[in-house]
């Protein structure tokens, strides 16, 4: 009988699947987990009459998540967000952002193998009425109030200083390190590569390439951003588009490098172009940030973050963005 109930089920989920195409490619990523799964089954069916398992789970444990970020060129851009993680199944996105705590950011330098901070440079941010940022995002998000009452005296980020972010919540601290390390300049913004896309109703596009010399020093680290048409209205570092490139000299160090990135843009759009020059712990968060973002679900290995924030139960990053850009209008 329990054979045959499983076999109908069978039958139903097929003629769904044949109605709903995503549900059939559900099925197909899936299938060798499903295939296990349905093993396991088989055998708790022959034992189930036998013996019950009672499985105890842990209560979730919510964690901070740190995402700072302090950069050479836009005041306004240099921000603290605080957020509490969620459970899988959670939808409660509204109740994330964490108000009232104490963020502060100080810069300094590495001298005599220790760093030594700067108390006069010390910024207490605050959330604020920031212009470009929706209302339904300003909760737990942290700048220099100076961005609105006086942008030319705001914090801005020096090449070759370090900064240290210090968080108080309630009563547990929490701290990171970031520096900000000389820009490498982008000679050239090209483009090139110019075809008809007809899935996206025949437009011409083009593709960029950036230009530039890698320092002859190795452990050079890059990622890319971009603002064009989809993006031109959004706030903050992570409404930009950021390139899957690989931004590291392993292999190239010392080299002239032409980087032409996958993204198409239609003619006629105007690209503003990041390069970000970063330290490798700021890169190894973000390479297993994307990791974590793409490594297809729950049914997938598990990828830990690589978080430079100190503290207990957190995550996160402190970057610092040492900026290099250009702007490009595709003909």
């Amino acid at each position: 009988m329990r054979y045959q109930i499983k076999k109908q089920k069978e039958k139903e989920g097929l003629e769904a699947g044949r109605k709903n195409p995503a549900g059939r490619w559900l099925r197909r990523s899936v299938r060798p987990h499903l295939f296990i799964a349905a093993l396991v089954s088989v055998a708790v069916a022959f034992t189930a009459c036998e013996k019950d398992f009672d499985i105890k789970i842990e209560n979730y444990k919510p964690q901070l998540v740190v995402e700072g970020y302090i950069n050479n060129q836009y005041s306004n851009y240099n921000y603290v967000v605080l957020s509490r993680s969620l459970e899988y199944f959670s939808t409660d996105f509204q109740s994330t952002g964490v108000s009232g705590a104490s963020v502060s950011i100080t810069e300094g330098e590495w001298q005599s193998n220790q760093y030594v901070w700067n108390p006069a440079t010390k910024v207490q941010m605050a959330e604020a009425n920031v212009p470009g940022l929706p209302a339904s995002f300003r909760k737990g998000v942290y700048f220099d109030p100076r961005v609105v009452t006086n942008p030319q005296r705001a914090l801005l980020g020096t090449p070759g200083k370090s900064y240290l972010l210090e968080i108080a919540d309630g009563e547990n601290q929490y701290s990171a390190i970031t520096t900000l390390l000389n820009p490498v300049p982008i000679d050239s913004l090209t483009s090139g590569y110019r075809f008809t896309d007809a899935s996206d109703s025949n437009k011409v596009k083009l593709r960029i390439t950036n230009n530039y010399k890698d320092p002859d020093t190795l452990n050079n680290t890059q990622i890319y951003f971009y603002r064009f048409a989809e993006n031109r209205n959004n706030f903050g570092w992570g409404g930009l588009f950021r390139s899957r490139a690989t931004g590291t000299d392993d292999l190239t160090n010392g080299e002239y490098i032409r980087l032409t990135h996958p993204r198409s843009f239609v003619v006629g759009d105007t690209i503003t172009y990041h390069m970000a020059s970063i330290t490798r712990d700021v890169f190894n968060f973000w390479d297993s940030y994307s990791k974590a973002r793409n490594n297809g679900g729950p049914f997938a290995t598990p990828v830990v973050l690589v978080s430079n924030i100190k503290g207990s139960n957190v995550t996160g990053c402190f970057s610092g963005l040492s900026l290099s850009t250009k702007e490009l209008v595709l003909r």
